[in-house]
């Protein structure tokens, strides 16, 4: 056995997980096609549903859809499932007793869920047809609005002691993730949009769309995010400490 001194001391270790872990998705059907099915969504949507009529507002609905089901879909599909089968297969306790310890696997799914989140945001962009002048905002806000859904993927991960349990604990991440959509149909809930952990990123996409991203208005989203980030990051790290590891 390898104990935590050595395993801190091993080079390229954390490297090496994320290559595995991005690598695990590629690899599996199921979780390859939960990633590719936002941009796909919106591909169907754009040529089949929109033009045909030529919707006004088509290119906010696709940027904000974009968004929430990247947050929302991604960090549930790459960190859940995979979490939960390396501990069903006891392979999760074959690592640590090999010296990989705890924080460097969460770290690893952690990055693997933002490399993942990224990539699905910027396919959705594309079809989206949006100028590209909006990507770089677009991607800071949606990346950055996962973080509160991928520790609540990585604690959920952690939980789930099996795959069955993981197709439970996923469902929540999706459903906090496109929350915000039902926010949308009055201006008293549009506002109550930074009450959510996605809530703040809706809204700047939902500005940036409309070319108001750098109004005064966007302020109150912006910060509301930002502690949504911090308030999750410290959780977890409060959480996962307490969450069993297996026997």
């Amino acid at each position: 056995m390898v104990n935590a001194k050595q395993a801190a001391a091993r080079p390229g270790i954390l490297g090496t997980l994320v290559r595995k872990f991005f690598m695990n998705v590629v690899k599996s059907p199921g979780l390859l096609a939960c990633c590719l099915f936002p941009a796909l969504f919106l591909l169907l949507f754009r040529f089949v549903v929109i033009e045909p009529i030529a919707h006004d507002d088509a290119r906010m609905f696709l940027l904000v859809t974009g968004m929430l089901f990247s947050t929302s879909m991604v960090p549930g599909t790459t960190t859940v499932y995979p979490m939960a089968e390396a501990r069903e297969k006891r392979t999760l306790r074959t690592m640590e007793l090999a010296g990989v310890g705890r924080a460097q696997m969460l770290a690893a799914h952690g990055i693997v869920s933002t490399l993942w989140t990224a990539l699905v945001a910027a396919a959705c962009f594309l079809v989206s047809g949006a100028s590209f002048d909006s990507m770089p905002p677009f991607m800071l806000v949606t990346v950055l609005s996962s973080i509160p859904l991928i520790a609540l993927s990585l604690a959920l991960g952690l939980a789930s002691r099996n795959q069955m349990a993981a197709s439970f604990s996923s469902l929540p991440i999706i459903l906090i993730g496109i929350a915000p959509m039902l926010f949308v149909y009055a201006e008293a809930t549009f506002q109550a949009l930074p009450l959510l952990p996605t809530g703040g990123g809706f809204a700047l996409v939902y500005a940036l769309a409309e070319g108001t991203l750098f109004a005064s208005a966007s302020i109150v989203p912006a910060l509301a995010q930002l502690a949504w980030i911090v308030v999750s990051l410290v959780a977890f790290i409060i959480v996962a400490p307490r969450i069993p590891c297996d026997e």
